[in-house]
Protein backbone atom coordinates (compact mmCIF):
# COMPACT_ATOMS: atom_id res chain seq x y z
CA UNK A 1 0.00 0.00 0.00
CA UNK A 2 0.90 3.56 -0.60
CA UNK A 3 1.18 7.19 1.17
CA UNK A 4 0.73 10.06 -0.86
CA UNK A 5 2.44 12.67 0.88
CA UNK A 6 3.10 16.48 0.51
CA UNK A 7 6.70 16.82 0.10
CA UNK A 8 8.80 19.63 2.11
CA UNK A 9 11.71 20.82 1.98
CA UNK A 10 13.74 18.81 3.98
CA UNK A 11 12.19 15.53 1.67
CA UNK A 12 14.72 17.23 -1.36
CA UNK A 13 16.43 14.19 -2.07
CA UNK A 14 12.98 12.10 -2.47
CA UNK A 15 11.97 14.41 -5.03
CA UNK A 16 15.00 14.17 -6.59
CA UNK A 17 15.09 10.52 -6.49
CA UNK A 18 11.75 9.63 -7.85
CA UNK A 19 12.41 12.85 -10.14
CA UNK A 20 15.21 11.53 -12.19
CA UNK A 21 14.16 8.20 -12.25
CA UNK A 22 11.03 9.23 -14.13
CA UNK A 23 13.35 11.42 -16.57
CA UNK A 24 15.67 8.18 -17.21
CA UNK A 25 12.59 5.72 -17.58
CA UNK A 26 10.34 7.82 -19.84
CA UNK A 27 12.61 11.15 -21.13
CA UNK A 28 10.08 11.78 -23.69
CA UNK A 29 7.18 11.97 -21.40
CA UNK A 30 8.82 15.63 -20.30
CA UNK A 31 9.60 18.75 -21.14
CA UNK A 32 13.61 18.51 -19.53
CA UNK A 33 16.14 15.99 -19.74
CA UNK A 34 17.97 13.31 -16.88
CA UNK A 35 20.94 15.22 -18.44
CA UNK A 36 19.88 18.96 -17.24
CA UNK A 37 18.43 17.72 -14.24
CA UNK A 38 21.28 15.27 -13.42
CA UNK A 39 23.54 18.35 -12.61
CA UNK A 40 21.14 20.66 -10.38
CA UNK A 41 22.77 20.95 -6.74
CA UNK A 42 21.32 20.49 -3.73
CA UNK A 43 20.29 24.22 -2.96
CA UNK A 44 18.43 24.01 -6.51
CA UNK A 45 16.31 20.82 -5.48
CA UNK A 46 15.52 22.39 -1.88
CA UNK A 47 14.40 25.30 -4.16
CA UNK A 48 12.38 23.59 -6.36
CA UNK A 49 10.33 21.77 -3.99
CA UNK A 50 9.32 25.25 -2.21
CA UNK A 51 8.34 26.17 -5.38
CA UNK A 52 5.85 24.09 -6.14
CA UNK A 53 3.28 21.67 -3.97
CA UNK A 54 5.06 18.08 -4.77
CA UNK A 55 3.32 14.81 -4.14
CA UNK A 56 4.71 11.50 -3.75
CA UNK A 57 3.49 8.28 -3.47
CA UNK A 58 5.91 6.31 -1.31
CA UNK A 59 5.88 2.59 0.04
CA UNK A 60 7.95 2.58 3.17
CA UNK A 61 10.30 5.02 2.79
CA UNK A 62 10.60 4.78 -1.31
CA UNK A 63 8.95 6.80 -3.51
CA UNK A 64 7.19 5.11 -6.51
CA UNK A 65 5.53 8.13 -7.86
CA UNK A 66 5.60 11.52 -7.86
CA UNK A 67 3.17 15.07 -9.45
CA UNK A 68 3.67 18.40 -8.97
CA UNK A 69 1.80 21.12 -9.43
CA UNK A 70 2.07 25.26 -8.88
CA UNK A 71 0.85 29.03 -10.68
CA UNK A 72 2.75 29.56 -13.47
CA UNK A 73 2.85 33.45 -14.04
CA UNK A 74 1.75 33.96 -17.52
CA UNK A 75 -1.41 31.80 -16.41
CA UNK A 76 -4.71 33.50 -14.76
CA UNK A 77 -4.93 33.48 -11.24
CA UNK A 78 -7.70 30.74 -11.24
CA UNK A 79 -5.37 28.15 -12.70
CA UNK A 80 -2.64 26.10 -11.41
CA UNK A 81 -0.65 23.49 -13.48
CA UNK A 82 -0.27 19.73 -12.24
CA UNK A 83 3.16 18.99 -14.16
CA UNK A 84 5.65 15.94 -13.92
CA UNK A 85 3.59 13.38 -13.35
CA UNK A 86 4.76 9.88 -12.98
CA UNK A 87 4.18 6.32 -11.83
CA UNK A 88 6.70 4.02 -12.12
CA UNK A 89 6.05 0.71 -14.39
CA UNK A 90 5.68 -1.45 -11.57
CA UNK A 91 3.09 0.54 -9.86
CA UNK A 92 0.99 1.53 -12.89
CA UNK A 93 -2.69 0.47 -13.16
CA UNK A 94 -3.51 0.33 -9.19
CA UNK A 95 -4.62 3.63 -8.77
CA UNK A 96 -1.69 5.56 -7.68
CA UNK A 97 -2.01 8.52 -10.61
CA UNK A 98 -5.64 9.23 -9.63
CA UNK A 99 -4.81 9.62 -5.96
CA UNK A 100 -2.17 12.12 -6.63
CA UNK A 101 -4.59 13.89 -9.53
CA UNK A 102 -6.52 14.04 -5.96
CA UNK A 103 -3.91 15.43 -3.69
CA UNK A 104 -3.25 18.34 -6.06
CA UNK A 105 -6.55 18.76 -6.77
CA UNK A 106 -7.47 19.00 -3.12
CA UNK A 107 -4.41 21.60 -3.07
CA UNK A 108 -4.98 24.04 -5.93
CA UNK A 109 -8.44 24.43 -4.68
CA UNK A 110 -7.18 25.39 -1.26
CA UNK A 111 -5.15 27.92 -3.01
CA UNK A 112 -7.64 29.81 -4.86
CA UNK A 113 -7.62 28.17 -8.05
CA UNK A 114 -10.53 26.63 -9.60
CA UNK A 115 -9.23 24.98 -12.37
CA UNK A 116 -5.76 22.65 -13.26
CA UNK A 117 -4.58 22.62 -16.32
CA UNK A 118 -1.31 20.55 -18.05
CA UNK A 119 0.16 19.98 -20.85
CA UNK A 120 0.49 16.51 -22.62
CA UNK A 121 3.66 15.44 -25.61
CA UNK A 122 1.48 14.95 -28.86
CA UNK A 123 3.25 11.46 -28.71
CA UNK A 124 1.61 10.04 -25.11
CA UNK A 125 -1.22 8.48 -25.28
CA UNK A 126 -1.19 6.33 -22.73
CA UNK A 127 -0.98 9.60 -20.12
CA UNK A 128 -3.34 11.68 -21.96
CA UNK A 129 -6.26 8.45 -22.10
CA UNK A 130 -5.19 8.79 -18.37
CA UNK A 131 -5.68 12.60 -18.28
CA UNK A 132 -9.14 11.95 -19.98
CA UNK A 133 -10.44 9.59 -17.67
CA UNK A 134 -9.50 11.98 -14.83
CA UNK A 135 -11.60 14.46 -16.35
CA UNK A 136 -9.44 16.68 -18.14
CA UNK A 137 -10.35 18.04 -21.76
CA UNK A 138 -8.18 19.34 -24.64
CA UNK A 139 -8.50 23.45 -24.51
CA UNK A 140 -7.58 23.92 -28.49
CA UNK A 141 -3.95 25.79 -26.86
CA UNK A 142 -0.65 24.27 -28.15
CA UNK A 143 2.56 24.62 -26.15
CA UNK A 144 4.82 24.58 -29.40
CA UNK A 145 8.31 22.83 -27.85
CA UNK A 146 10.11 23.08 -31.59
CA UNK A 147 9.92 26.65 -33.12
CA UNK A 148 8.32 25.89 -36.85
CA UNK A 149 7.74 22.35 -36.67
CA UNK A 150 3.96 22.03 -35.77
CA UNK A 151 4.31 17.86 -34.70
CA UNK A 152 5.92 18.65 -31.23
CA UNK A 153 3.30 20.42 -29.92
CA UNK A 154 2.02 19.97 -26.78
CA UNK A 155 -1.78 19.79 -26.01
CA UNK A 156 -2.88 22.00 -23.21
CA UNK A 157 -5.69 20.54 -21.08
CA UNK A 158 -7.66 21.29 -18.43
CA UNK A 159 -10.16 20.22 -15.41
CA UNK A 160 -12.63 21.98 -13.39
CA UNK A 161 -12.13 21.43 -9.58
Amino acid sequence: MVDIIRAQEESWPLVREIRLRSLSSDPAAFGQSWERESTYDDQMWRQRVREAAWFLAVEGDTPVAVVASRHEQDSPANERELQAMWVSPESRKLGIAQQLAEAVFAWAKEDGADTVTLYVGPDNEPARALYEALGFTDTGDRWQVVEDDPASAWTKMAREI
